[in-house]
């Protein structure tokens, strides 16, 4: 039995709205604005909560130091540090908006794994995302790289793989490109690799491209590659016959949706997406619900919401894909999610945007499938940037190994909730741009903060 784990990325006090995220309209329609970290940092933590309150093991990772100087110096300025920001500032302010990103919350895009159940050498495997389509995420790779050796350290039993080489062809976004299905216990996995370029420019991608001509929106860079996808799985040693590659639909990118997990979501033997999620995809979506009626005895539950009950523009507004699907381990009066089987965890734009809102009742309503609960969270902060619920976190199907080797400093508890929130409510500003990052104190404060997180974490365990 394989216990699902949360892990999510805390955000950061240099949150701010850089608009540097390609194809990601949120990003780029709050570009230049005032953000508020306090606010975000305070909403991630108590969505965080939420999913721990309903049983499910759930963790954190800390904000990596900001700014990244190693990045600063790289691109060629010089000085001392309070130097080298004033000119990026000054000369290339995206590059100063990239050293101060606070991207690294949303986890998703941090690392694939695959459960040891699934390799063929019966080991975990991590690919850290090396997401090289974005400035200010491609330094993410090695810092998560670091994260995961600390939490996954059984060497024998957790193969922490290097990134795949920070080339155009092997563009790699992560677990937000990457579903994978099971029975209810977890044991018997089906891994789906969702690519946005063929990056072997084959027949079938040029009949694709070719299909575009008529689009009048601009087209945004497809950010993750078949190519990616094809040698995570060689590197996992995954099976071919539960192995699959669906090709993201390249009107929805066009249309905002810059990762899957925008216009699909999974949870168990549950499949839920959008009609214009994937290109010409019958053939392989068939081929996945054989192989999971043949392994698992019963009927994968896929279900398709067409772009009538929800449009493409809803879509990408509401996040409705980018929802979390939860297994409720234990019940609490506060939750009163009350013996449900799978709560759907929900942005708050959900319930404002009226076809959204219709989907999710009717999913509700529906004796077909697992879901009895929607709850909703407030994460206006992420979602100004362009991430949901799932955004913020990454998935583990962890054996029982694995949960007893992980870290409980990092676990999400009562404890240590009111501990971060302190710290949050205390040091974190509530308001930012990116000429704050200029000003000395600032910086200086920058250090105390991240201080003050750290003791939070050994004082609450």
């Amino acid at each position: 039995m394989l216990t699902e784990i949360n892990i999510d990325g805390m955000i950061g006090p240099t949150h701010h709205f850089g608009g540097l995220g390609i194809g990601n309209l949120a990003s780029l329609t709050h570009r230049n604005q005032v953000s508020n970290p306090r606010q975000a940092a305070l909403e991630g933590l108590a969505k965080a909560k939420l999913i721990s309150d309903m049983g499910i093991p759930q963790y954190l990772w800390l904000p990596p130091t900001r700014p990244n100087r190693q990045l600063l110096t790289s691109l060629g300025f010089r000085g001392v540090l309070s130097e080298q920001i004033l000119e990026a500032f000054q000369t290339s302010p995206e590059v100063l908006s990239a050293a101060f990103s606070s991207a690294f919350m949303w986890a998703a895009n941090s690392v694939t794994v695959t459960p040891a159940v699934d390799a063929q050498d019966n080991r975990y495997h991590f690919t850290p995302a090396n997401l090289i389509s974005s400035l200010h995420r491609a330094s993410e790779a090695s810092e998560r790289r670091n994260q995961i050796q600390n939490m996954f350290a059984d060497r024998d039993h957790h193969v922490i793989h290097a990134p795949l080489p920070s080339i155009h062809p092997l563009r790699d976004e992560g677990a937000a490109n990457h579903i994978r299905l099971s029975d209810p216990s977890g044991e018997i996995g089906f891994n789906v690799f969702v690519f946005g370029e063929d990056s072997h420019l084959s027949e079938h991608s040029r009949s694709a491209e070719s299909r575009l001509s008529d689009l009048s929106k601009p087209i945004f860079m497809a950010r993750h590659t078949r190519a990616a996808s094809e040698a995570i799985a060689r590197r996992h040693g995954l099976n071919p016959e539960t192995t699959f590659f669906l090709q993201q639909h390249p009107k929805a990118i066009s249309e905002g949706v810059f990762h899957n997990d925008v216009i699909s979501t999974s949870h168990e033997g549950l499949l839920i997406h959008h009609e214009d999620a994937f290109l010409d995809a019958d053939e392989e979506l068939n081929r996945l619900e054989a192989a999971f009626l043949k392994r698992v005895g019963k009927p994968l539950l896929r279900i398709q919401i067409s772009k009538r009950e929800l449009p493409l523009l809803d879509t990408v507004q509401s996040y409705l894909f980018n929802s979390q699907i939860v297994s409720p381990k234990s019940q609490s009066g506060e939750l009163a999610v009350s013996g449900a089987r799978m709560v759907i965890v929900c942005p708050g734009q959900c319930q404002a945007i009226d076809s959204a809102n219709r989907v999710l009742q009717e999913l509700l309503a529906s004796t077909e499938n697992p879901i009895d609960e929607v709850r909703y969270v407030s994460l206006g902060q992420s979602m100004a940037g362009g991430g949901g619920p799932a955004c913020l976190r990454l998935r583990v199907p962890a054996d029982e190994r694995t949960m007893r080797q992980l870290p409980e400093i990092d676990r999400m508890n009562s404890r240590l909730f009111d501990a971060l929130s302190s710290v949050v409510e205390q040091l974190y500003p509530a308001q930012v741009t990116l000429a704050n990052f200029t000003d000395d104190r600032f910086i200086e404060h920058l250090q105390t903060i991240e201080l003050s997180l750290r003791k939070a974490f050994y004082v609450a365990s």
